[in-house]
């Protein structure tokens, strides 16, 4: 490796003219073209994985009855979105399914709540 660089060389472009190169002699920029490609996004399931997070909250969080049945009612409306737009619906099935039962855990929590204040203090 040559260490004894001492800046830019001058070069000359494609029309004679003295130009600057930024890069070492040994590091020469290629002269070949450089091809552009498209690069095709990847189809998310934007909502099939938010359908997913928000029932597997829902169904861990059922002790806390508002905050369960919140992201329970959420997850099922964004199920059924994801149901009716996007191509893959396994997510979307999983989610609407933990969502479902998130809620139902939550509302029996909330009627364990109410039959133990009737029980204590009815």
């Amino acid at each position: 490796m040559d260490y004894n660089y001492n800046g830019p060389e001058w070069q000359q472009d494609n029309h004679g003219n003295p130009e600057r190169s930024p890069y070492p002699p040994q590091y020469q920029q290629p002269d070949s073209q450089v091809v552009l490609r498209e690069v095709t996004q990847r189809n998310e399931n934007k909502f099939a994985v938010t359908t997913l997070v928000l029932g597997i909250v829902a169904l861990l969080f059922f002790w806390f009855p508002i905050l369960s049945f919140i992201l329970g009612v959420i997850g099922m409306i964004m199920a059924i979105i994801s149901l009716i737009k996007e191509e893959h619906r396994v997510m979307a099935i999983v989610g609407l399914i933990l969502s479902m039962i998130g809620l139902a855990l939550s509302s029996l929590m909330t009627l364990g709540y109410i039959v133990e204040y009737l029980t204590y203090y009815g």
